[in-house]
């Protein structure tokens, strides 16, 4: 019999991208010069370093972990697949979320494992006490789900997402892809919670999303178990040295955070005043909404060649923070939006 496995959409790659959360920014010049110079030194005859030890360093110090808590991969895609498979088999349940991540049921398919879902208010929040008793009632073997939230941009509190993870027996996984954004990170507590597995990634704030780099976070103890379960040379050496770099200029980083998030609370205050749509408030590098009549924005963003995340048979999109000319483009169609909706309104 064949499995029903979820598929996932790939993002289009034309116009002005702001619909799968990238940043907008390439490395410094400078940046950009110490890769070159690195590139002629990697063997490319030969297999990639499966230790990852100068990667996990790098990172560790950036995170302040120790490189024994840290796991890579093909992106965080691929630690999230590796946890799921630990863990889930045909009859067991996956925990999460509605509205979340897709790839969670992608591989919680594969695996034939059941998944239930709670469902989150339209903002992204919900009741935490609610949650684990849900949970424990639908007897929960894994349960995962992405703080800042994705798609509303919703962050529980670090104290919030601890008292879930002392609710469950199981392994409770935080996807930390857009933390960077906010303040709330439970990668410290991971040593002292044993059921506590983070996931993070280099491609949305660190600008690498063409690297594919990832890390599962967890436990030194449990660390063992995954890592032996890991698939051999999974990321390459040029993967491994670009993303070394930049690490280690992690203040470059750190600039281009703070201006994505300047940039997001600007855009946020601008659009709470457009007429026809609504926003919700967002932790992450991205803003959700929705409307009345999204075909006609969705038509208005296409004329413009500017890509966004529509959610199908849905009210809501999605809106990655781009540069500063490219949030003024969105702001430009947002405004004939309601210039459009104001002539119709007249109309009738």
């Amino acid at each position: 019999m064949t499995k029903n496995i979820e598929t996932y959409q790939a993002h289009t790659q034309e116009g002005m991208l702001l619909n799968a959360n990238e940043s907008p920014y390439m490395v410094t010049e400078k940046v950009m010069a110490e890769i070159l110079e690195a590139i002629p030194t990697i063997d490319l005859n030969r297999y990639p370093d499966d230790s990852y030890q100068e990667l996990y360093e790098a990172y560790a110090q950036v995170m302040n972990l120790d490189p024994n808590q840290l796991l890579t991969g093909n992106g965080s895609d691929q630690m999230l697949g590796l946890v799921i498979g630990t863990h889930l088999s045909k009859g067991k349940t996956l925990y999460t979320l509605s509205k979340d991540f897709s790839m969670y049921d992608y591989y919680a398919s594969e695996y034939e494992a059941n998944v239930e879902k709670y469902p989150v208010n339209e903002d992204g929040s919900f009741d935490i006490d609610d949650f684990i008793a849900q949970g424990k009632e639908k007897g929960a073997d894994l349960v995962i789900f992405s703080n800042p939230n994705n798609p509303t941009g919703h962050c529980l509190k670090k104290e919030e997402i601890l008292k879930i993870v002392d609710g469950f027996d199981c392994p409770v996984l935080i996807d930390e892809a857009y933390m960077e954004f906010s303040n709330q990170s439970v990668l410290p507590y991971v040593e002292e919670h044993e059921n506590l597995l983070v996931t993070r990634t280099l491609s949305k704030a660190f600008g690498l999303a063409g690297l594919r780099v990832g890390f599962l976070v967890c436990n030194q103890a449990k660390m063992q178990a995954y890592r032996a379960r890991k698939v051999p040379y999974a990321l390459n050496s040029v993967s491994q040295k670009i993303a070394t770099i930049v690490l280690h200029h992690y203040e470059d980083i750190q600039i281009v955070i703070q201006q994505t998030k300047s940039f997001r609370d600007e855009m946020l205050d601008k659009l709470l005043l457009f007429r026809f749509m609504e926003f919700y408030p967002s932790e992450a590098n991205f803003i959700y909404g929705k409307c009345e009549n999204k075909e006609l924005l969705l038509k208005l963003f296409a004329q413009a060649n500017i890509q966004i995340r529509d959610f199908k048979h849905t009210e809501f999109f999605r809106i990655t923070i781009g540069s500063k000319e490219e949030n003024e483009a969105v702001l430009t169609v947002l405004q004939s939006f309601v210039r459009e909706m104001l002539t119709c309104a007249k109309q009738v």
